[in-house]
């Protein structure tokens, strides 16, 4: 419920940054344990939305969120107006959108990578300044864009529905969580950074659950790093979290090609605990695919699997496969040292293209770049 102080004055900005983060929480949690997830059963009120926050002009990317979040506040509020009545106190459905926009959807869509654009204040040019948004307003350069905004806003008032207006707002952060996830975020990479820090950074950063997300990232990374300081092959292919081996036509998460186009070595990546039936399934991949060198990182070995998997990694050399178990810090310890400052700085670089290339949650990539931040 409102609160009597809103009903009253527009919109409290305080309440409204709470609703705000509150929600895009609950959208961005939604929408990382499906891809598939809507609010709206509309096909033709999502594709109005999905447009509207990937509009040309960044004034209309921020109306449907300014708009529809000062309604979801205070329900008494119309969300087609703009600007209160100026000395009518009775005019309780009037509001300053503009003011909404600066001070709560701008600040938190700056820690959202600009998404919506770099405006500290969506509504400061005078297309946006009206009290009120009508159909085929001449003022706009795209008229009907415009028409499809103020439709949608239209059926809100007109519903009266408080969980319609719900659904619609989630719908909208839902785009807008979709927008973010096409962005490459900026990550700000030290001139110098000593080893300790680095291994640190990456700690932290695995930490969090990712369901494997953080740890192909740093791993991969890492064996982008070695490739380019110290030339043991050219390129680093990679496969999509989570991805089967069928569906990439990749025998590992990492494949380390050289010069002449043949694995040097492959790389298994598991942000979990190794078993016995981890390492004969990548065997037989190996085997088949005629790769000599195969890498596992993994947290530790199953306390019950150790003495088998040993004797499995002896009998694989014995048939000519090298097999190396190991936890990444061991490994990038005695690489990052090795290498120097300037590795230490690629692998940092390399972390973020990983992130990004492979369109990794948003949340993650914040995460990683506060953490280079915080250096």
């Amino acid at each position: 419920m409102p609160k009597q102080s809103d009903l009253n004055e527009g919109v409290d900005a305080g309440r409204a940054k709470e609703v705000l983060r509150a929600i895009w929480q609950e959208v961005s949690a939604d929408a990382v344990q499906s891809e598939t997830r809507a609010y709206l059963k509309d096909a033709r009120l999502r594709d109005v939305i999905a447009e509207s926050v990937n509009h040309r002009m960044v004034s209309y990317r921020f109306c449907l969120p300014i708009q529809l979040l000062g309604k979801v506040v205070n329900p008494k509020l119309d969300c087609l107006r703009m600007q209160r009545r100026k000395g009518d106190p009775s005019d309780i459905t009037g509001w300053d959108a503009r003011s909404l926009g600066s001070k709560v959807v701008a600040p938190f869509n700056s820690e959202q990578e600009n998404v919506l654009g770099t405006s500290q204040d969506p509504y400061v040019g005078n297309p946006m300044r009206l009290p009120k948004m009508v159909r085929d307003d001449t003022s706009k350069k795209d008229i009907l864009g415009w028409n499809k905004l103020v439709e949608l806003l239209e059926l809100v008032e007109s519903r009266k529905d408080a969980n319609f207006t719900a659904n619609v707002f989630k719908q909208v952060l839902l785009e807008v969580f979709n927008r973010q996830k096409t962005l490459r975020f900026s990550y700000p990479i030290p001139p110098r950074v000593s080893l300790e820090s680095t291994l640190k950074l990456c700690e932290e950063f695995v930490a969090e659950k990712s369901g494997g997300d953080r740890a192909l990232a740093v791993t991969g990374a890492l064996f982008d790093a070695i490739g380019i300081h110290f030339g043991l092959y050219s390129t680093v292919n990679r496969a999509r979290i989570n991805a089967s081996d069928e569906a990439t036509g990749m025998g590992a998460d990492l494949e380390c090609v050289g010069t002449d186009g043949q694995i040097v070595l492959t790389v298994e990546v598991k942000d979990r605990t190794l078993t016995l039936t981890d390492v004969e399934g990548t065997l037989l991949k190996s085997r088949q695919r005629s790769v000599k060198n195969i890498f596992f990182t993994a947290r530790d070995t199953k306390p019950s699997d150790i003495a088998a998997v040993q004797s499995r990694v002896n009998q694989a050399f014995a048939s000519g496969q090298n097999l190396y178990i190991f936890q990444f810090y061991e490994l990038s310890r005695s690489v990052l040292a090795l290498g120097g400052e300037s590795i230490r700085t690629t692998f940092l670089r390399k972390v973020g293209e990983h992130l990004d290339t492979w369109n990794t949650q948003p949340q993650h990539r914040q995460a990683w770049q506060k953490l280079l931040r915080s250096l």
